[in-house]
């Protein structure tokens, strides 16, 4: 069974989206985590950057000028000075943890590791112009 990145960062309600072009309103989301890009981090933060994730990314357009990019986006905000032990940890239990599941979840203050406080998702889409030299 693959292993996914689950992300609660707010009560799913009226208000919810799937994806937003300003990243708001993005309550939940799950993602495999064999998709994950890299993992950057920021003053008191983590960010996890998702790969081929979005409804256009694969050769959407038959990458054609102006081709449609789905971006998905995990911020963690960790304890400041933790970030690079959080990180560590958090690869660690995406790696070697048991459950089919690593659960960062900010309304049932779940983190699959110490040191996180909240998580935001953000999934937009952009149109990026991409021509050949």
């Amino acid at each position: 069974m693959e292993k996914f990145l689950v992300c609660h960062s707010s009560a799913i309600d009226a208000n919810s989206v799937g994806s937003h072009d300003a990243g708001t309103n993005l309550d939940f989301a799950c993602f495999n985590v064999k998709d994950i890009k890299c993992i950057t981090a920021g003053n008191a933060s983590l960010e996890i950057t998702m790969n081929e994730t979005g409804m256009f990314n694969a050769g959407y357009n038959g990458g054609a000028d102006n081709e449609a990019l789905e971006q998905s986006l995990v911020i963690l905000t960790v304890t400041d000075g933790s970030e690079h032990l959080v990180a560590k940890k958090l690869i660690k239990e995406i790696a070697t943890g048991r459950k089919p599941a690593v659960m960062l979840d900010s309304v049932n203050s779940d983190y699959a590791v110490t040191g996180i406080s909240a998580v935001a998702v953000r999934r937009t889409t952009t149109s990026r112009a991409v021509s050949a030299a």
